[in-house]
């Protein structure tokens, strides 16, 4: 009893220890003894870890060996104490003092567990000393530090009370922390960095031909309006994703897919931005069908090759390797592709790499090719078991996906429309709360309990209801989404609310107030849209229809809802809100008068294309050229001269004619 007196006793407030060393003033108080919980876990501001000097290791009061290398396990140490307590147990005399001494016992096992990590703890704090403080201030080490001083420097009591919830995860922190050292050191290394050469590596890695509008925050995506999930709301499904990425064992690839309209690209970004921010996102590519380069499947491995290249010095000087030997790489066959510019690489240098590195591939069913789709699929999901880090792939459930996904037998996925349904309206109904309270719009419970019913499981539903209800007359607006009820022709029980509601926005932009000739422009300038092979800017459309800039403006003001005008200080790009609107507008059972003829309307911008071409002066020599002989690559400043001697909409007449044509 002795020895557990002197263990409960400490110091006086104020004064340390005899025979200790002063130690510093914990950074985070914590004088609870039974039920605390350490602030060591509360978020902590990137921008403060970066710019914070490095956190000073503390300096570690004596420990008697007695303290810090136990004789054996407790079981041996305590026997007596042992039997004593069972014999308490089977009299029932002194069932009082039965939980006293299991008490002690408890904090007697507890307090030999805190030892043995202490015992680690100062080994680890030995070998950290000995490093360069420029290694230790990488942010990630940082952050398990803080992590360990946090359960670290409470009073010794609290310590020794909380010390089973801790030890787990102290003890993780050591490991990683010696693994962030590990690859740190690695990483720099001199022998790995001796390929990389400055601008010609550079001029190697452009020869992929990377689709740089691809990455999750490039500038297309203001174009294309990608945003991150509101705030309260998927904090689930992103909680599950983090276990996922978090997990050492288990399946590489994870798919998240749901039908069009239930956020799948939302939560893609949004995750997206979470790693980028935790330096674990390795590479991204948001397909879309609104830019040629993003719905190109066989962009998809050479853009992530460079992405990964661009955030691992060690993967960019394997990956310059393959580019000596083969300068074609990217051309081969996705299995050739991902095995030599991806896999081969990333397994030399799997050392260096995060342990919880992802690359994020979104909306794959937007790729043009289908075939080419499920080969990359098939390639990925054939190896993942071998590639260092995780890919999450999020798509429609589309048959050719589904397919691939079934013959891999792949458990990790997750099905966006399947979620439990109280949790998606809880989301949906905070989102139409704080959009809604924003523009000043009374509302009762019971509307949005009717606009949460009317959404279901699609997000793009109260995205497309807020839009059009900012548009006008906020109450008028709302009240006819309130009152609209759909007939049902045509519809499945699936699209039905978001048909119902596209058409309420149709049938308020074609008013019966139109004239005639304003009907005809609105519809072109709609359907051009829908149809068009990328996104066209205003001034663009204008020149392609033959109509006014002032037109065109007057045409998509009323259709503001469905379509977006991108608000880049460069350019105003116009395309269609959610890919659920085109398969609307072209489902001619879903969008009765409304529908585009896609057909017809090709042919039309086809005939559009030619006329363009035709009346642009001078016909020949447009850029002014010094000479018909020379190479692009010989003239001087070609790039500049094409952008100011060729409109976009003569540049979009040259180049997709002919897919217009094809689709006739």
């Amino acid at each position: 009893m002795k020895h557990i007196r002197k263990l409960l006793k400490s110091p006086k407030d104020g004064s340390p220890s005899r025979g200790s060393p002063s130690r510093p003033e914990t950074p985070w108080p914590n004088n609870s003894v039974r039920g605390s919980t350490s602030r060591a876990g509360s978020p902590v501001a990137v921008s403060a870890l970066v710019s914070s000097p490095l956190v000073p290791v503390p300096s570690s009061p004596h420990i008697e060996p007695a303290q810090t290398k136990p004789t054996g396990t407790s079981k041996n140490n305590w026997k007596n104490l042992d039997a004593f307590l069972e014999a308490l147990k089977r009299s029932s005399a002194f069932s009082p003092l039965v939980s006293a001494i299991e008490d002690l016992s408890w904090f007697i096992r507890t307090y030999e567990s805190v030892s043995t990590t202490r015992t680690e703890y100062d080994a680890l704090r030995i070998k950290l000393e000995g490093y360069s403080p420029t290694f230790v201030s990488i942010l990630a080490i940082q952050i398990e530090l803080r992590e360990v001083y946090g359960t670290k420097d409470r009073n010794v009591i609290s310590r020794y009370l909380q010390a089973e919830q801790d030890l787990d995860k102290i003890v993780g922190c050591y490991r990683r922390i010696e693994d962030h050292l590990e690859r740190v050191m690695m990483n720099a290394s001199l022998n790995t960095w001796r390929i990389v050469d400055g601008q010609a590596s550079d001029a190697k890695l452009d020869r992929l031909k990377p689709s740089m509008s691809a990455c999750y925050d490039s500038a297309q995506a203001n174009v294309v309006q990608r945003r991150q999930c509101a705030a309260k709301t998927r904090e689930k499904v992103i909680s599950d994703l983090e276990a996922w990425k978090n997990k050492r064992e288990g399946e590489k690839v994870y798919w998240v897919n749901g039908m069009a309209g239930t956020g799948k690209t939302t939560i893609a970004t949004t995750l997206c931005s979470t790693l980028d921010e935790r330096y674990e996102l390795g590479a991204s590519f948001f397909c879309t069908r609104s830019l040629p380069e993003c719905r190109d499947v066989k962009l998809i491995l050479p853009t992530i090759a460079y992405q990964l290249a661009r955030f691992s010095q060690p993967f960019r000087g394997a990956l310059l390797q393959v580019l000596e030997r083969d300068t074609d790489v990217h051309t081969k066959l996705p299995q050739v592709q991902l095995r030599r510019m991806i896999l081969e690489p990333l397994q030399s240098v799997a050392r260096s790499l995060p342990n919880n590195m992802v690359v994020v591939i979104d909306a794959l069913d937007e790729c043009e090719d289908g075939n080419e789709v499920g080969q990359i699929l098939q390639v990925l999901l054939e190896n993942a078991s071998a590639i260092p880090i995780k890919f999450l792939v999020s798509s429609r459930p589309e048959y050719h996906i589904r397919q691939k996904i079934r013959e891999a037998k792949l458990e990790s996925k997750l099905v966006l429309h399947d979620l439990d349904e109280k949790m998606v309206e809880a989301d949906i109904a905070t989102y139409l709360r704080a959009e809604l309270a924003e523009l000043s719009v009374p509302v009762t419970e019971e509307q949005i309990s009717t606009l949460v019913q009317r959404a279901g499981a699609l997000f793009i539903y109260a995205a497309t209801a807020i839009r059009y209800i900012r548009g006008g007359d906020l109450l008028d607006r709302l009240d006819s989404i309130l009152k609209a009820s759909s007939t049902g022709q045509g519809t499945s029980n699936q699209t039905k609310e978001i048909d119902l509601l596209y058409e309420i926005v149709l049938k308020s932009a074609f008013n019966e107030g139109l004239e005639e000739g304003e009907r005809n422009r609105m519809q072109l300038v709609l359907h051009t849209v829908v149809c068009a092979q990328e996104p066209l800017t205003v001034c663009a459309l204008a020149g392609l229809l033959n109509l006014t800039s002032a037109r065109v403006n007057a045409a998509l003001k009323p259709l503001w809802s469905i379509l977006r005008v991108s608000n880049s200080d460069v350019e105003d790009r116009v395309s269609t809100l959610h890919a659920s609107f085109p398969d609307y507008m072209l489902n001619s059972s879903r969008s009765g008068n409304f529908a585009c003829d896609a057909n017809a309307h090709n042919a039309t911008l086809a005939k559009l294309c030619f006329e363009r071409i035709e009346r642009h002066i001078p016909q020949f020599n447009i850029c002014n050229l010094p000479s018909s002989y020379l190479f692009d690559t010989e003239v001087t400043g070609i790039d500049e001269d094409v952008k100011r001697h060729v409109p976009l909409d003569l540049l979009y007449a040259c180049q997709y004619w002919a897919a217009h044509l094809e689709l006739v």
